[in-house]
C-alpha cells in the first residue's frame, strides 16, 4: 500500500512539473489561419521580470527584463509538408513600437506533416518591457512555408497577463 501511495504522489508530482507555468494569455487575436490550410495559435505563455537586487546572486538576464515563453499550436490541414522557422518569428512591444523586435533563443526548422498539429515552445527577452502586463505582437510572416511557398500569416496581438 505504501508503494502504492508513494508512485500515486510520483505520479502526480510529475504532472503538475510537466504543466507548471503556462497558462493561456489574458487576451489573444489569434489563432492566425492561412487560405493554404496552416494555422497558428498561441497555447500556453509563461511571463516572467527579473528584479533580482543583490549583487552576490548572478542571474541570466540583466535587471527589471522580461522573459516570455510561449508555447505556439501550429496545425496543417495542407496536403503538403509545412515548415515552421523558429528563427523567423519575431516578437514585438506594442505597448513601444518604436523598440526592436525580438527573435526567439534558437532557430530550427520544424517540419509539420498534413493533418499533423503540433506545440512548439520559444523563449524571448523583449527588449525594452519592464513587465508582463504589456500588449505584445508575434509577428508570424516569412515563419511557414508549404511546398517552397511562404504562407501569409497575420501577426497575433495578445496580452501575457491582466
Amino acid at each position: 500500500m505504501k508503494n502504492q501511495s508513494v508512485l500515486a504522489f510520483g505520479a502526480a508530482a510529475l504532472l503538475v512539473a510537466a504543466g507548471c507555468g503556462y497558462s493561456a494569455p489574458y487576451r489573444t487575436t489569434g489563432p492566425a489561419m492561412s487560405d493554404q490550410g496552416v494555422q497558428v495559435g498561441i497555447a500556453g505563455v509563461r511571463c516572467w521580470v527579473n528584479r533580482e537586487a543583490d549583487p552576490m546572486i548572478e542571474t541570466t538576464t540583466e535587471d527589471d527584463q522580461v522573459g516570455l515563453d510561449l508555447k505556439l499550436q501550429i496545425s496543417n490541414n495542407s496536403d503538403q509538408i509545412a515548415e515552421l522557422s523558429e528563427g523567423q518569428i519575431r516578437l514585438a512591444d506594442a505597448d513601444i513600437p518604436m523598440t526592436a523586435a525580438t527573435s526567439p533563443g534558437r532557430s530550427r526548422v520544424i517540419d509539420v506533416l498534413p493533418g499533423e498539429t503540433k506545440q512548439v515552445r520559444l523563449a524571448f527577452m523583449p527588449a525594452g518591457a519592464a513587465d508582463c502586463r504589456r500588449n505584445f505582437e508575434l509577428e508570424l510572416a516569412n515563419s511557414v512555408e508549404v511546398a517552397g511557398s511562404l504562407v501569409p500569416l497575420a501577426p497575433i496581438d495578445f496580452e501575457a497577463k491582466r
